[in-house]
């Protein structure tokens, strides 16, 4: 996974995330509004396009890291390409949170990631439509 950045996060906090996918089947993205997560301190607020999570408490994925029980993609607009190297206009920014034992930060944010989002790092509008068949 690299370089990967990683927070402990309060119950609080944790259970706050987990309540935003639990009446969802498990592992199904859903797009969530940006006041959602205030306070984990995710990338480029003022160039969220939106904000996906899929994840499950109950049934943790091996993601980049043991017991992963969520995703999170943030998917940003570029607003300044770099035009001579052909950048696309988008950024996909993928976050993952992992529980573990620990009575005070039982959870654990990686991330921002440039691997793991449902779509690549650079996008282009039209990679979007793979988050447009999740939606309600």
């Amino acid at each position: 996974m690299g370089n990967k950045r990683k927070r402990p996060i309060s119950r609080e906090m944790g259970e706050r995330i987990l309540k935003l996918f639990e009446s969802e089947p498990e592992w199904k993205p859903t797009e969530i509004p940006w006041e959602s997560i205030l306070g984990l301190g995710l990338v480029r607020k003022e160039d969220t396009l939106a904000i996906w999570i899929s994840g499950s408490y109950s049934n943790p994925q091996l993601a980049q890291v043991e017991n992963a029980i969520a995703g999170i993609d943030v998917l940003a607009i570029e607003t300044n390409p770099k035009l001579e190297k052909n950048e696309p206009r988008g950024n996909a920014y993928h976050y993952i949170l992992q529980k573990i034992s620990d009575e005070n930060f039982p959870f654990i944010l990686y991330g921002p990631l440039e691997e793991g989002a449902i779509i690549s790092h650079w996008y282009n509008y039209k990679d979007l439509d793979v988050y447009l068949k999740h939606r309600k």
